[in-house]
């Protein structure tokens, strides 16, 4: 038997009405990231533009773009990469292209720990997916183990990251990998109920891929709704090894629900 049209309709409203609404927990545009996972089912997405200017004038260029999926309560999976690339050397010719591909995976393992912290792990793999010839990857595989600490106390959010990291180095850099130490302190004030601004410091270790980078980011964000959060600021360098000043803009967005909650 065949159900009325309207009945199908109303159903279909009813089912949709009892998902839990969507409320992103946005990690761009900082370095840190919170130790709280992707709500349980949802897909969300951040993305930005980002502009960096380096010590000596040249400039990139990139859309950093993030996708997660909350597999389970306090378990996401992670698709990330710099987006679409432009490298404009000061003399010289500029390139663009796709970056690296990163997977990863985090899983918040307690909540309300040492010191009231929401604790959390993650393992991520990057695929030498980009023209490392023409700077636009890193021509080898990276892995990175992080731990991450979270807390709110009142108006504040505090998030405090450690890495690790396994870089690995092309043949002309004599190959093997370098191990790279990180670390990031991020303090968000909530002003209201729509905006907050955060301030930032992190640090990375030098490889021979990188030179030591000291850096300090300010960031405003503004919650449209609990579905959309959009920001923006600046980083500035604080040793040679990082860039002059990099600005940035974007948005994080919950997309949807792949599965029922």
């Amino acid at each position: 038997m065949r159900l009325p049209l309207t009945f199908c309709l109303l159903l279909a409203l009813s089912l949709r009405a009892q998902e839990p609404p969507i409320e992103v927990n946005p990690n761009r545009p900082t370095f840190a990231n919170p130790a709280l996972t992707t709500q349980s089912g949802v897909a969300e997405l951040e993305w930005g533009l980002l502009r960096s200017t380096l010590r000596d004038d040249s400039t990139n260029f990139g859309t950093p773009t993030l996708l997660k999926f909350g597999l389970e309560k306090d378990l996401e999976l992670r698709l990330s990469s710099p987006g679409y690339l432009r490298l404009a050397p000061t003399g010289g010719a500029s390139v663009s292209g796709p970056g690296d591909l990163s997977l990863g995976a985090q899983w918040c393992y307690l909540h309300d720990g040492l010191f009231g912290t929401d604790q959390a792990i993650q393992l991520a793999h990057t695929f030498p997916t980009a023209p490392s010839a023409q700077g636009l990857g890193n021509g080898a595989p990276i892995d990175v183990l992080t731990l991450l600490f979270s807390r709110d106390a009142g108006p504040y959010h505090v998030d405090v990251n450690l890495l690790e990291s396994w870089v690995g180095l092309t043949p002309d850099l004599g190959g093997g990998r370098a191990t790279q130490a990180a670390g990031t302190v991020s303090i968000t004030r909530n002003l209201s109920e729509s905006w907050s601004i955060t301030g930032e410091l992190y640090a990375i270790q030098a490889t021979p891929v990188n030179e030591h980078i000291v850096s300090n980011l300010w960031a405003v964000a503004y919650k449209v709704s609990k579905r959309l959060v959009l920001d923006g600021g600046v980083d500035v360098g604080l040793s040679h090894g990082a860039p002059r000043y990099s600005v940035f803009a974007g948005l994080t967005v919950g997309l949807g629900y792949f599965r029922k909650p």
